[in-house]
């Protein structure tokens, strides 16, 4: 039995130091979620009957893939065990408001459509950072309501996570969008790098340029525009409004 022994006997979960639930209720929820047809299936791999969990992400996973969640580290996923590991009632929670399911459709909303990888890519994303962040939050709340923690009792259950974890995902792209565009108002609207610019300048801008447009170097000059007069077929400039010359064929002399 893992778990850290305080000294009045009671268990607390690795790293949480929280008093656990008995073994008997643990297993009575934990048979509920593991009958819900999503949770019966790997989060990370197509293996069936899931044996470990991510309690940052309340998702169900194989044993296989659990290691890999432990590499990554506590800070970005937190796993335990169904079976031989003890609970906190938080962290059951925790699993029964997120599932396999609402993370499936976040994940894949949010642009994660392989969600069968067993990489970190996926987990330290910006949509896994607001849904663990959101689900944390409902975790508390619910906390609130049996008497423990600080803050507002939860509302909406499910729902609200993938509605509130969608707010925060618009919220880090609108806030994204507003810096950049900060940042290009700061340069003085120029654009990103390797897109040309107009350079053309006013004669009046520079020295010994008076009454004349300068271009920088390179750029062709303007055509100039037509005099209207017309060229002959043996190159001597006709009038445009002098009268026509018109040729008109020998006729034929007679005896």
């Amino acid at each position: 039995m893992s778990g850290n022994i305080q000294a009045d006997g009671s268990i607390t979960a690795a790293g949480k130091g929280e008093v656990c639930i008995a073994s008997a209720t643990k297993n009575a929820q934990f048979r509920k979620l593991k009958n819900i047809p999503a949770n019966t299936i790997c989060f990370d791999c197509p293996n069936v009957r899931p044996t470990w969990a991510s309690v940052t992400y309340g998702v169900f996973l194989c044993l296989d893939c659990s290691a890999s969640h432990r590499q990554m580290g506590v800070h970005i996923t937190f796993v335990r065990s169904l079976d031989l590991d003890e609970w906190t009632q938080r962290q059951i929670d925790a699993m029964r408001i997120g599932g396999n399911d609402n993370a499936k459709k976040f994940f894949r909303k949010h642009g994660c459509t392989d969600l069968k990888t067993k990489t970190d890519k996926k987990y330290t994303s910006k949509a896994a950072v607001a849904y663990r962040a959101e689900l944390a939050k409902l975790v508390e709340a619910e906390a609130v309501k049996r008497g423990e923690g600080v803050g507002a009792p939860a509302e909406g259950g499910a729902s609200s996570l993938l509605d509130n974890a969608d707010a925060i995902m618009k919220k880090s792209v609108a806030d994204e969008a507003r810096t950049k565009l900060d940042a290009a108002r700061a340069n003085g609207g120029a654009s990103s790098a390797g897109t040309l610019q107009p350079s053309a300048k006013l004669a009046s801008q520079m020295s010994g340029t008076k009454g004349r447009l300068v271009t920088p170097s390179g750029t062709p000059g303007a055509t100039p525009p037509a005099s209207g007069g017309l060229l002959s077929t043996n190159g001597l400039k006709k009038s445009a409004g002098g009268p026509r010359l018109v040729l008109r064929k020998p006729s034929s002399s007679t005896a």
